[in-house]
């Protein structure tokens, strides 16, 4: 079963991305691993029983996504059920006045909108890079009288479910705190050491899904209740230090059905199309889709080599046959971490960073029902390792690449 799980109150949060004593940087959004993680100790705490314990969050239908921030300016958007998603890298909005154009306050500083760049940069790839035009609406901002450049547009965001035009982009409020090194012999203040950790701030709220096993879902859930009750639960690092208290609500929510995926390739696939016919740019595939990571990725190919993107022997690997790259937009970052039960490090790793965005042709179209099958089951269970902590998470024909004028 899946749930929608909330953070709907929280202190001072911190998750360091990596092991380095240096960096005072936070992640802005709740991992899974530390949420399954920080769920896994508190049950052991509340329950002390093996068998449960494995039965809830071993088994192999277990997995915790990502709790992404989900505090908005627009109370329409702070919803319970509508997911939210990381922009994703094709993404761009004005240098000077960025933003959804929903999500506007002040008339004085408007928002020139958010544009998707993907459709122009695959055509730009499908015409061997020789027709400049298809991208030159897309170097400046088209609002009016404004000439300035457009920019990346990062950050997480929220789209209404039945009002797609109202999306809003959601805020994370940082602080930092400044701390001083404790002589082990004395007890007192370190001479010299002096640190700085970057944290989220009390109050946030944080949105994510998480699936357990049908025979433990009203088990699950009474263990949350018990935990917020007992306020035992604690995420992230500096814990011994007044940080990582969390509240818990959960709401049980439904999987996407293989028909709206269906709408959704479809309606890009002819978008791509009208554009491409536009410009008389040459379409030779059959199918047009986009894969966007809604989450980090660790992705290993058959020599049990790191991947840093995907392509068309990365699905040929998970059964999706005649997929060529045409265009990608995507990063890497290193993923180390703690495992808390076990008090050792987790091995470290390259990931695809969220938001990476990867355009692909298909020799066959949706009239195979293998192919829009397999796309289904992608999209479910995710790909590459560590899906139950939350990794892989991906969109197929995300809507958002279809936004012109957001």
């Amino acid at each position: 079963m899946k749930f929608a799980v909330r953070i709907t109150d929280c202190g001072p949060l911190s998750f360091r991305s990596g092991r380095e004593t240096t960096s005072p940087k936070t992640l802005e959004y709740v991992p899974g691993s530390v949420l399954m993680g920080g769920l896994a100790a508190t049950h052991d705490l509340l329950y002390n029983d093996a068998n449960q314990h494995d039965a809830m969050f071993f088994h192999e239908e277990t997995s915790f996504g990502n709790l992404y921030p989900a505090r908005f300016e627009q109370k329409r958007l702070q919803g319970e059920v509508d997911p939210i998603y990381p922009i994703p890298a094709t993404a761009a909005s004005c240098k000077r006045f960025p933003g959804f154009r929903s999500d506007q306050k002040n008339e004085e500083l408007p928002h020139h909108g958010v544009r998707d760049t993907l459709i122009p940069w695959g055509l730009f790839c499908l015409c061997q890079q020789t027709r400049i035009d298809a991208l030159e609406k897309f170097t400046t901002c088209p609002y009016p009288d404004c000439d300035h450049p457009l920019d990346r547009f990062p950050g997480f965001y929220r789209r209404r479910r039945f009002k797609a035009t109202e999306l809003g982009k959601a805020s994370v409020s940082l602080g930092l705190r400044v701390r001083t090194g404790i002589d082990r012999t004395t007890g007192s203040a370190h001479q010299s050491i002096l640190y700085s950790r970057e944290f989220l701030q009390p109050g946030m709220t944080f949105w994510g899904a998480a699936t357990v096993p049908d025979e433990q879902a009203d088990r699950f859930q009474a263990f949350i209740q018990k935990a917020n009750e007992s306020g035992l639960l604690r995420l992230g690092n500096n814990r011994t230090r007044g940080f990582g208290r969390v509240t818990l609500a959960v709401t049980t929510i439904e999987e996407q059905d293989i028909e709206s995926l269906r709408q959704r390739i479809q309606s890009f696939d002819a978008k791509l199309r009208a554009q491409a016919k536009q410009y008389d740019i040459q379409h030779p595939h059959a199918l047009y889709l986009p894969i966007t990571l809604t989450a980090d990725a660790i992705v290993y190919d058959r020599l049990l080599r790191q991947r840093t993107g995907l392509d068309g022997d990365a699905l040929d690997d998970l059964g999706i046959k005649g997929a060529e790259r045409i265009y990608c937009n995507s990063s890497v970052r290193q993923v180390m971490g703690w495992n808390t039960l076990w008090r050792t490090p987790k091995a470290d790793d390259i990931a695809i960073t969220m938001g990476s965005t990867f355009l692909f042709g298909f020799s066959r179209n949706l009239d195979d029902d293998a192919l829009l099958q397999r796309l289904h089951t992608l999209e479910r269970r995710g790909i590459g390792i560590r899906q139950r902590e939350g990794f892989g998470r991906l969109l197929v024909a995300s809507p958002f690449h279809c936004e012109e004028d957001a």
